[in-house]
């Protein structure tokens, strides 16, 4: 079966902080430049631009450089078939005509990734986010060879502390047996039957199978046919307790008709007449009462043998749920806690670039729904600054996260990913192949990696916690 546009993925832990807004690539060497680019020594030198910022600066000779142009060239013009001359012999000028320019711009790729590489190792950096070379403006044929820098983002210096051992009240309580009673009265009614109505005709819980046409000065502005109503579900803009009294005790082909105002920002209806006052005419063509689930229906749906034993079965089914949101409550607040107690600076480019992504998105979508102009520019500026604050928080959360992690050794493993992978596939009823596929053409392992990431920090503070018993 086909893969839905979006997968049910990951889910996504309720912390205190948004989405993780930002992949985590770090930038590693791309071989193509061959032996002979990695085998020149490059002259690396590395300053900070600012707290989470470094300027990569490196020169080349330029014999150097003329050797891996030749020899880019080259591997470019092995293929090139040209009329008089065998493979691998066209004319050097003809290479250079041909690819020259993306030649040196290819070249200077190269050198850059080693001297990235370089300067990971001989300066210990910890780079972060995908890390692009601007080649805008790069002086290829300088008489003393190739000049070139760029920017990277590192990831912060972050002194975390005092994270084991938070005091934090639990908030857990048994299941009371009125709770109990309420919830299999609710399953009770989720799980009636329909039976057509007896001379008393639709109770004010049965369910209707009726025409609404709405009138105004005569004319029909909307009309439905087949709409399944309860009597205690009005349509809007009709009184909720003037629709309950019409419809209850109505039968098959009764009519009722109430008068109302429509509502203004009803789609479906022409603008003209939103806000107006109308009529709103109903015609029963079936009616229902609910008849609920037995003690002996809900046995069986719970898997038991009396109601007696289901009850038991739904009440450790409750707690067990109601287990299972505590500790995600505590998860949430103690990571909350640990984000409020540590500052530090975050790369400003990583954030800036998140914050025009989603400021992009926006606009799109504002435009999408009919801003332009003014309004659209007055409606982006007031948005801007909660991006903002939310690609803050987030960016600071994932790094936190992440030093978490690698203090403590927490790990994602291939086999933890194939087992979301897994479960996303089972709740999407798809095939792990189809997952695998959508998850890298999408590029959203590494998203996958980092939500398991902060689902084991956040157990791991509430497993270290020191958790009260309810005052």
């Amino acid at each position: 079966m086909p893969l839905p546009q979006r997968l049910s993925g990951p889910v996504v832990s309720s912390s205190c902080f948004p989405r993780i807004p930002y992949t985590v690539k770090f930038f590693a060497p791309d071989p193509s430049g061959g032996l002979l680019i990695r085998s020149i020594t490059v002259q690396v030198t590395c300053n900070n631009t600012g707290p989470c910022e470094a300027r990569i600066s490196f020169s080349i000779p330029r014999e150097d450089f003329d050797k891996a142009l030749e020899r880019t060239l080259t591997e470019s013009g092995r293929n090139v078939r040209m009329k008089g001359f065998r493979a691998g012999k066209v004319p050097r000028s003809f290479l250079e005509k041909q690819f020259g320019p993306d030649a040196r711009r290819q070249v200077v790729e190269d050198f850059s990734q080693q001297a990235f590489k370089q300067a990971i190792e001989e300066h210990e950096l910890k780079p972060v986010g995908r890390q692009s070379i601007v080649l805008d403006g790069v002086d290829f044929d300088t008489p003393e060879g190739l000049e070139h820098e760029f920017d990277v983002s590192l990831r912060p210096t972050i002194d975390i502390t005092d994270y084991k051992g938070i005091e934090i009240e639990s908030e857990l309580t048994p299941v009371k047996d009125e709770e109990l009673d309420d919830a299999l009265d609710d399953l009770r009614r989720q799980q009636s039957t329909p039976q057509a109505v007896n001379e008393e005709g639709l109770p004010s819980d049965g369910v209707a199978v009726l025409t609404l046409r709405w009138e105004r000065d005569g004319e029909t502005v909307f009309e439905r046919e087949g709409l399944r109503m309860s009597p205690e579900a009005a349509p809007p803009g009709v009184d909720a307790d003037a629709f309950k009294e019409a419809l209850t005790g109505t039968q098959v082909d009764d009519e009722r008709e109430l008068p109302f105002t429509i509502p203004e920002d009803f789609p479906e209806v022409d603008e003209e007449h939103r806000g107006k006052e109308a009529a709103c005419h109903i015609k029963i063509t079936e009616a229902f009462e609910m008849i609920p689930a037995s003690d002996e229906d809900l046995a069986k749906m719970l898997e038991s043998d009396d109601y007696d034993s289901a009850r038991e079965i739904a009440r450790k089914q409750m707690q067990e749920s109601r287990e299972a949101q505590e500790m995600q409550r505590q998860e949430t607040l103690l990571l909350q806690q640990v984000l409020a107690a540590h500052d530090f600076e975050l790369p400003s480019s990583m954030v800036e670039e998140q914050v025009s992504g989603r400021v992009q998105q926006l606009t799109v979508q504002l435009t999408q729904q009919g801003l332009e102009g003014d309004e659209l520019e007055a409606e982006v500026t007031k948005q801007t600054e909660s991006i903002r604050n939310e690609v803050q928080q987030g960016t600071k959360a994932l790094f936190l996260v992440s030093e978490l992690a690698e203090r403590e050794g927490l790990e994602v493993t291939q086999e933890d990913i194939s087992g979301e992978l897994a479960q996303i596939a089972q709740r999407n009823q798809a095939s792990m192949e189809e997952v695998v596929k959508y998850y890298r053409e999408n590029r959203l392992l590494d998203q996958v990696a980092i939500e398991l990431i902060e689902r084991k920090v956040r157990k791991f503070l509430r497993e270290n916690a020191n958790v009260l018993a309810p005052s």
